[in-house]
């Protein structure tokens, strides 16, 4: 980090990435101002630590050494002009984590389009249960945070999402699956392939899913594909045939690491998944859960796994995003017609505009037209009928669903 120096301005401080990247800035001596539209637990760590943070840009943030935006910030925003206007410089979010990541003696990268954050963290866990220093980087809430430079190990999520995860240049790589996703930025198949492809090549040891949409990877020397583990040591608390696929990748990596089975298996079946995947967050009656899919393959995979557990149950789906409402469309209809009973809530644009792609509205239309029974919920007060006598209601999406999850428990 020689390049850098001062003072350092976070720009949308509040995503779970960003406030990583504030906490390892605080502990080089940096000072860090932060900004985000809304203040969270987050951002009052983040205070907590020292660094200045408001929900107001300030003129204060004009005169910083450098700047670390996310990636939900587009460079014709006001603020990254004005930036630019005092040749203030702006880094990417992913470029500085790459950075970062070069100051530990082994990397680590979770990627794939599901199930990053259960498999990074279960990773996680299990190295953390040696006696090495392991620090993580991972899109979800874990049990004891770390992110300590020079850690023998950092455990990353390493996101596709627009490439940021070529920057990124790991020592292991672990590919969960291989889906459409985030087309916005890659366009076609082949590209998405070569961008794991590339991540991938660039690791010692690598492993993969044993399945499909992953055997593109075989154009690659020595990658390991592992399957579904039938090992009965395994008994996990993670509910899903997909958590299984998780475990099995963890439990390989670990493995080939040299972690002794005795630190394996206790780890991985006493370990209870992380928050937003398949969460019951209470109830009596009814049992209320939050689950972060917003990929059909994703919420199909739930439902299957909710539909065994509950009879009596109720699906509230939170689509994600304008474009991606619009690119699965008939994927959404097919997976969401399985539910026993069915609510579209309103959408979470998060950086679109409706022109984008498709509503949720116009998503819940159509799944009429199909013939699905369903609802439309646009707030709260829409949902309260349609939850009642319930024996469990989930709450599925990757936008602000889980906070309306918080009212009905």
């Amino acid at each position: 980090m020689k390049d850098f120096k001062g003072s350092v301005l976070m720009l949308g401080v509040g995503g779970i990435s960003m406030y990583q990247l504030a906490l390892a800035f605080l502990s080089l001596g940096y000072r860090v101002y932060g900004y985000d539209a809304k203040a969270s637990q987050y951002t009052k760590t983040c205070a907590d630590h020292g660094a200045i943070i408001t929900t107001r840009f300030d003129k204060s943030f004009l005169q910083v050494d450098f700047c670390v935006s996310t990636g939900a910030i587009k460079e014709n925003d006001k603020y990254i002009k004005a930036l630019s206007k005092l040749k203030i410089k702006v880094y990417d979010r992913a470029f500085i984590l790459g950075e970062f990541a070069k100051q530990f003696k082994s990397v680590i990268a979770v990627a794939g389009t599901h199930g990053k954050s259960t498999t990074a963290t279960l990773i996680y866990e299990i190295l953390r249960a040696t006696n090495k220093k392991v620090s993580c980087h991972i899109g979800a809430d874990v049990d004891v945070p770390r992110f300590n430079l020079g850690d023998d190990y950092l455990v990353v999520e390493a996101c596709e999402y627009n490439k940021s995860f070529l920057s990124i240049h790991p020592d292991v790589a672990v590919v969960t699956n291989v889906e459409a996703e985030h087309m916005d930025s890659y366009k076609t198949m082949f590209n998405l392939r070569s961008a794991f492809l590339t991540l991938t090549k660039r690791a010692k040891l690598r492993f993969a899913s044993d399945e499909k949409s992953t055997k593109f990877l075989t154009k690659l020397n020595d990658v390991a594909f592992v399957a579904k583990s039938k090992d009965r040591r395994i008994k996990p608390k993670l509910k899903g045939e997909y958590n299984l696929k998780n475990i099995s990748l963890a439990v390989a990596v670990a493995k080939r690491l040299g972690v002794d089975d005795e630190i394996i298996y206790p780890t991985v079946n006493s370990f209870a998944g992380v928050p937003r995947r398949y969460q019951c967050i209470g109830g009596k009656e009814c049992k209320i859960y939050i689950d972060y899919a917003h990929h059909p393959t994703e919420v199909g995979a739930f439902i299957e796994t909710f539909n065994k557990e509950y009879d009596n149950n109720l699906i509230v789906f939170q689509p994600h995003t304008y474009s991606r409402t619009k690119q699965f469309l008939p994927d959404f209809i097919k997976t969401l017609s399985k539910a026993k009973a069915l609510c579209v809530y309103k959408e979470y644009p998060a950086r679109e505009s409706p022109s984008a792609g498709i509503s949720a509205y116009k998503l819940y239309l159509a799944l009429r037209q199909s013939g699905v029974n369903c609802y439309y919920a646009a707030n709260y007060k829409g949902l309260i009928k349609h939850v009642k006598n319930k024996q469990a209601v989930a709450f599925v999406g990757a936008g602000d669903i889980n906070q309306i999850a918080q009212k009905f428990k």
